[in-house]
């Protein structure tokens, strides 16, 4: 009889660090799929809210100072404004795709631990966008209670998106913060 006694490699510490590697990686890929709701959210605001593209652009053409035009520059104009402001927020789309695809990836590939180096800078960003969530949040509560017009669907839905991303945040700043320190207790074990 073979007189080693088996030791599992699930114990306490592994199994709580594969739970929090997880959510950590859950909560990067919710951070990607999110981003699209901003993205959403923008174009929303731009096509149905207050200040719409159309009132823009009709505010720059009247603003524009200048004696009365014929229609076919004034149709120019208003296809090169069009334009150019479609390009600007296609532009801001993709910065913060971009931005959340930068947080999402960092954190998935800490949670799967295929990350080469340990980048820091996702950590800092996470943070800064739980604040700025958590100002959206009071913004869009304001706006809710003060709401005289008939978008309250809306922006409820605005408020349950910006509190579920809020908490996504915290989820994962909640993660990286037991992820070092159980590492720091597995290293101590062993």
């Amino acid at each position: 009889m073979d007189s080693t006694l088996y030791n599992p490699k699930n114990q306490g510490i592994q199994i709580r660090l594969r739970r929090y590697r997880d959510s950590l990686a859950i909560s990067g890929g919710m951070v990607i799929v999110m981003s699209i709701w901003d993205i959403i959210k923008l174009f929303i605001g731009f096509f149905l809210g207050e200040d719409t593209i159309e009132e823009l652009v009709e505010a720059v053409i009247n603003d524009s100072g200048s004696p009365v035009i014929g229609d076919e520059y004034e149709s120019v104009v208003r296809i090169v404004l069009w334009v150019t402001i479609l390009l600007i927020l296609l532009l801001f789309s993709a910065v913060i795709f971009l931005y959340h695809l930068y947080i999402g990836l960092n954190a998935y590939r800490v949670g799967r631990q295929t990350a080469k180096k340990r980048k820091r800078l996702y950590i800092l960003l996470t943070f800064l966008s739980t604040i700025f969530a958590g100002l959206l949040i009071m913004s869009n509560l304001l706006i809710l209670i003060n709401a005289t017009d008939a978008s309250g669907n809306v922006d409820f839905a605005f408020l349950i998106m910006e509190v579920t991303a809020f908490i996504n945040y915290i989820f994962i700043l909640y993660s990286v913060y037991k992820i070092r320190i159980l590492e720091k207790a597995e290293g101590g074990m062993a």
